[in-house]
């Protein structure tokens, strides 16, 4: 995985958004070639996207079934190369974190499982 990688993730106020969210930051901090992008700067500008897209492949990682991410990407005709489904992989684990604020223990351990599905993932595009 050498490509340059932009993890445009959920930014809903759930539980899930919050792993979501805490996936994504900590690969980009862990990966030099992953950046965390930020949907609400994209949903904000009018016509355009972020240059922080440009020359990336772009992954949105879901939240829930709404996949705004990739709707508002999609309506801005950004090509996203891969979705992931937190929803999906928690549930795999039968885990089920329930705080939106701080990450509680099955928070902590989705984080841990979804950054490692994803890191799976990106080895395969």
């Amino acid at each position: 995985m050498n490509d340059k990688i932009a993890l445009v993730s959920c930014s809903g106020l759930s539980p899930l958004g919050l792993v979501v969210r805490a996936a994504s930051v900590e690969l980009a901090l862990e990966n030099e070639n992953i950046v965390a992008a930020c949907i609400t700067e994209y949903s904000a500008q009018p016509n355009n996207c972020s240059p922080i897209l440009e020359d990336a492949k772009i992954v949105t990682i879901t939240g829930c079934g709404d996949d705004c991410a990739s709707v508002i990407l999609n309506d801005k005709n950004v090509d996203v190369v891969k979705n992931i489904s937190a929803d999906i992989i928690v549930k795999t684990y039968d885990l089920n974190p329930l705080d939106a604020v701080r990450l509680d223990e099955d928070g902590e351990k989705s984080v841990d499982v979804l950054k490692k599905y994803i890191l799976n993932e990106l080895e395969n595009i």
